[in-house]
């Protein structure tokens, strides 16, 4: 994975903007899961074809196909035969909202096409030069040409106590110096994040756990539950839901491309 920089104008909305290339190989039982991050995630296949696989649904990339992966509560599949390589921008929380406005909440666990027609007519994106920091220019300008909305302060600071306690925080608490009710604040929050708090705050504290303990099969820090947990039940009800299986069955197989995506934070 290669990070590039995100420009000054762009960063209110955009965490990360990076390319990557598939391994030659993956190991035997490669499960190549990515978790869920509460985030969208912009990506660009410039070489080679994959697929991803929600559920039982399969969103199937031709080479050049510009995709948007939406906010997540579940885990994803990769397939696909490589090489694959990929420009993606991963946007905060609330950074895509700037561009979809209240079709936030539809766009949730689902995979969809983006146009690649600019407001002039012309076509960008239908090449690559083989150097991925020459693609990113033209695709950060489409992506500021489609802004219009602006994300609300309460949100950002809503979002921001969440990460900064991991998740492991209660919703009121997350609120308790934000103006506004709670009914009208959560309203808000999924309207411009596409999940509710509470949904927002499982994902974070599932990927931190996850980072900590199932990712590198660190079992000594299995300590760190606590923290982030009230018990260890609940960080199995979480996990199950997620992979439909328990830690332990989870971490029998490699997940080595999965992890390339699961970004520590």
């Amino acid at each position: 994975m290669q990070y590039y920089p995100v420009p000054d104008s762009l960063s209110p909305l955009i965490e990360s903007i990076w390319s990557f290339e598939s391994p030659e190989q993956l190991p035997k039982r490669e499960q190549a899961l990515v978790i869920p991050t509460g985030k969208c995630v912009l990506l660009w296949n410039y070489q080679g074809t994959y697929e991803h696989v929600v559920d039982d649904t399969v969103f199937h990339h031709p080479l050049y196909d510009l995709h948007l992966v939406g906010p997540h509560n579940k885990n994803i599949a990769l397939r696909g035969s490589a090489p694959v390589s990929s420009i993606g921008i991963t946007f905060r929380p609330y950074g895509y909202y700037a561009i979809a406005g209240a079709a936030m909440p539809t766009l949730v666990n689902g995979v969809a096409s983006i146009s690649r027609l600019k407001q002039d007519g012309s076509m960008v994106l239908d090449s690559c030069t083989g150097m991925p920091a020459d693609s990113i220019g033209p695709l950060l300008q489409l992506l500021d040409e489609r802004i219009q909305f602006a994300a609300d302060g309460r949100v950002i600071s809503a979002v921001d106590a969440i990460d900064q306690h991991q998740g492991n925080i209660r919703i009121r608490e997350v609120f308790e110096n934000i103006p506004g009710s709670q009914r009208h604040l959560n309203k808000l929050f999924k309207e411009q994040v596409g999940l509710t708090p509470k949904e927002y705050a499982s994902i974070v504290r599932l990927q931190a756990m996850y980072n900590l303990y199932i990712r590198d099969q660190q079992r000594e820090n299995k300590d760190h539950l606590y923290d982030l947990y009230y018990d260890e039940s609940h960080f199995l009800q979480d996990f199950r839901k997620v992979f439909a299986q328990r830690p332990r069955q989870f971490m029998r197989a490699p997940n080595q491309l999965g992890n390339a995506f699961n970004k520590k934070r």
